[in-house]
């Protein structure tokens, strides 16, 4: 029997393939520890076909814009799969008035209306809006006309100022924008019940099979525009007892509203399933009042006034039918690129 010991396991003998099987396991703030090992492992994970299961989980943005100074904007990107916040570099388009979000993009709409993927920061300036706007419901859906990842924004409602007022008797038509042809198409406005309200402050909106649904946060009406015939649906009502406010957002293929009611026991925050053929609802899901009263500090009645929900699902299948939305795999060399620099 031999007396010769094996040499001991070294991770530079792994195979390539074996080595970048391992890195894809790690979580983003050990990625970027690992990527500063050695110049192999460095390009492994910034190789852009490097996609950490980690990133098939969805990711929250959350951008702060300040009232009187652009060098005080922040940017900050949640990561739950390692429970870490990641501050990103500041926005370097902060001049507009009207500045919003939607899967995946970036958008300004004042004074003029430009784009760009989240973490890429470069903006696209596009041909001018019939009707400039601001605050206006923003939406992402797929051109099937143009292949696989062609897709279309739309504008609803918003306001625009005239002498420095807002008009408060235009609804505004809405637009769909074709990047392929950088060129606006005018569709039917916003049907009248929503005059008084008509922009983000007081609408919500969601993608879903074909149809851009507008909701109003306190009025409770809701409508759906057909992305296809550009037709608007009949204006119903959707007012879940005690609700006092709520949002409307898509899920996992379903119109999920979410919103804040008067309970017996107090406010309550309330999740609902909507039936889009008929527009029934059905409560899947109640926060624990303990974690509903953790999100604000505040003892006065309206406490949960500025409470606003926002919702998101983001796939890494290519193939899906519903709405573009952002694919972290596809945008991790920008996201590695932008943690590694600051």
């Amino acid at each position: 029997m031999s007396d010769h010991n094996p040499k001991e396991p070294n991770i530079n003998t792994l195979s390539i393939d074996l080595t970048e099987l391992i890195l894809s396991s790690l979580s983003i703030p050990s990625l970027l520890r690992a990527s500063s090992v050695c110049k192999l492992w460095r390009s492994l994970i910034s190789s852009p076909t490097f996609t950490p299961p980690s990133l098939s989980h969805p990711w929250f943005f959350l951008f702060g814009l300040h009232n009187t100074s652009s060098r005080n904007n922040q940017s900050f990107a949640f990561d739950p799969f390692s429970d870490s916040w990641f501050r990103l570099p500041s926005l370097d388009d902060s001049s507009s008035s009207s500045f919003l979000g939607s899967s995946g993009f970036l958008f300004t709409t004042t004074p003029k209306f430009s784009y760009t993927p989240v973490l890429k920061s470069s903006w696209r300036l596009t041909s001018p809006l019939k009707y400039s706007r601001v605050n206006p419901l923003l939406g992402v859906f797929p051109d099937t006309s143009s292949g696989a990842h062609g897709f279309k924004f739309i504008v609803v409602g918003g306001v625009r100022f005239i002498g420095g007022l807002v008009d408060i008797e235009d609804r505004l038509a809405v637009e769909i924008y074709d990047p392929n042809h950088d060129s606006w198409e005018l569709c039917p406005a916003l049907p009248a019940d929503f005059r008084s309200r008509n922009s983000s402050q007081s609408l919500s909106s969601a993608l879903l099979k074909g149809k851009f649904y507008v909701f109003g946060i306190y009025s409770c009406f809701v409508s759906s525009f057909d992305l296809q015939n550009h037709v608007w649906s009949e204006v119903q009502t959707l007012r879940p007892p005690g609700v006092i406010f709520s949002f409307m957002i898509s899920c996992h293929d379903m119109l999920v509203l979410a919103g804040i009611c008067n309970a017996p026991s107090g406010p309550s925050f309330n999740l609902w399933r909507i039936d889009e053929r008929t527009m029934e609802f059905t409560e899947i899901a109640l926060m624990p009042q303990s974690l509903l009263y953790s999100l604000v500090d505040d003892e006065e009645d309206d406490k949960f006034a500025s409470l606003k929900c926002v919702g998101m699902v983001f796939s890494t299948d290519n193939t899906m039918s519903g709405p573009r939305k952002l694919c972290m795999t596809d945008s991790f060399p920008e996201l590695l690129g932008t943690l590694l620099a600051r």
